[in-house]
């Protein structure tokens, strides 16, 4: 009968060159994904500012940071979210429970909005629930057939964001959170990105500008 302690070191010698793959290719995967996502975007950010810094954050993220961010914004970031590719467990794991790549658009404007929402796709991997400062509640909103939860303070001037929301939903590859605050960011958008062979950056870029516009508008 075969010893099947002594496959014991080769066993885990095999493991560990996985794992090293695993991460080798998981990490090359993520940093094209990643290039490929700035790049497709590099049509539409001339909209929101002149300058951005660029950093990785690990392998799994992203950061354009503006130094001249575009009126009516104080300040700009876009961060690309990637899926932890490089790590096995982990990526079936948050798989599993919906994560995919997506992009946030969090800003500041000249002036705090009248209003503040938050809107979540309740299927997305992130979602402000349990945030205590709004009470959520399921609304159908126009141009999506799914029921989006929503906490809102009950204000006016609420149509711009609705409107948003429809736009982008069509832009994107899915809207998954869209905030509005009167304390910094003001604006915060989380969005799945479209297929980047067909879609514009400019158009999508073009709808967040065109919100934050309007808040500010309202405020000023």
């Amino acid at each position: 009968m075969p010893d099947v302690g002594a496959f014991g070191p080769s066993l885990l010698i095999l493991g560990v060159v996985v794992v090293m793959l695993w991460f080798a290719f998981g990490t090359s995967r993520n940093i094209t994904r990643g290039n490929d996502l700035l790049r497709w975007l590099q049509g539409g950010l001339p909209q929101l500012g002149r300058k951005t810094t660029l950093r990785w954050l690990g392998s799994s993220a992203v950061e354009l940071r503006f130094t001249e961010p575009a009126e009516p914004f104080k300040e700009v970031t876009v961060v690309t979210i990637l899926e932890p590719r490089d790590i096995p467990l982990l990526w079936l794991f948050s798989r599993a429970r919906g994560r995919r790549d997506f992009l946030i658009f969090r800003t500041s404007l000249r002036h705090s909005p009248r209003i503040e929402l938050e809107a979540a796709d309740p299927t997305a991997w992130v979602s402000p629930y349990g945030e205590e400062q709004l009470e959520w509640r399921s609304v159908p909103w126009p141009g999506d057939g799914r029921a989006v939860t929503t906490a809102q303070d009950g204000s006016p001037g609420l149509q711009a964001a609705r409107r948003t929301w429809e736009q982008l939903a069509r832009q994107s590859g899915g809207m998954w959170r869209l905030s509005v605050r009167q304390t910094v960011p003001h604006l915060e958008l989380h969005l799945r990105p479209p297929d980047t062979a067909t879609a514009s950056s400019s158009k999508l870029v073009e709808s967040v500008k065109a919100l934050g516009v309007e808040l500010d508008r309202q405020a000023g």
